[in-house]
């Protein structure tokens, strides 16, 4: 996951604009399928931290911890985060995020402008964000994609250091 969140932020900093040689719903669909890596990858992580920290698994009743590919990673967020005793408002990001990743995949509903715009501000904290126009597909640069790839780095970070510490009780 940090060699991905890696190369997107690095990305994000030297790639200035959209790419003229991709045709805009490939790069939608790009950025989507990133988005859905790093769902994936926090994915693993949490389950990972969740096994090494002793904690019950939030799988199915007979313990097994294979996981669906799709997963609602926010509320597994969320049920960590108050395990750990905290509320953070990663779970409200991480569903925008996760709008926007089935929106760009062609698996969720196109919703209109207004929508999009306001996930992306959540997703991004803030980056710019071209919606485009209603006939087109909506550009989400580079420099996008390297905001949400820094929070998903935030997030390992504070789980690593909670389940290091929680591991380390034990």
């Amino acid at each position: 996951m940090a060699a991905g969140c890696r190369f997107l932020i690095v990305r994000g900093l030297t790639v200035q604009g959209p790419e003229s040689a991709i045709r805009p719903n490939i790069r939608l669909r790009r950025v989507g399928n990133c988005l859905n890596e790093l769902d994936r990858f926090l994915s693993v992580l949490i389950t990972e931290c969740v096994r090494a920290a002793g904690l019950a698994p939030d799988g199915p009743a007979d313990g097994a911890d294979d996981f669906p590919r799709r997963l609602d990673t926010a509320r597994r967020l969320r049920r960590i985060e108050a395990h750990c005793g905290y509320f953070s408002a990663a779970t409200t990001r991480l569903r925008a995020i996760g709008r926007i990743r089935e929106m760009a995949c062609g698996d969720g509903l196109l919703r209109p402008g207004a929508w999009l715009e306001r996930d992306m501000a959540v997703a991004t904290a803030g980056a710019e964000f071209v919606p485009g126009q209603p006939t087109k597909a909506p550009e989400i640069s580079d420099q996008a994609l390297a905001a949400i790839a820094e929070f998903y780095v935030s997030i390992a970070d504070r789980l690593h250091v909670f389940f290091a510490a929680t591991a380390a009780e034990a």
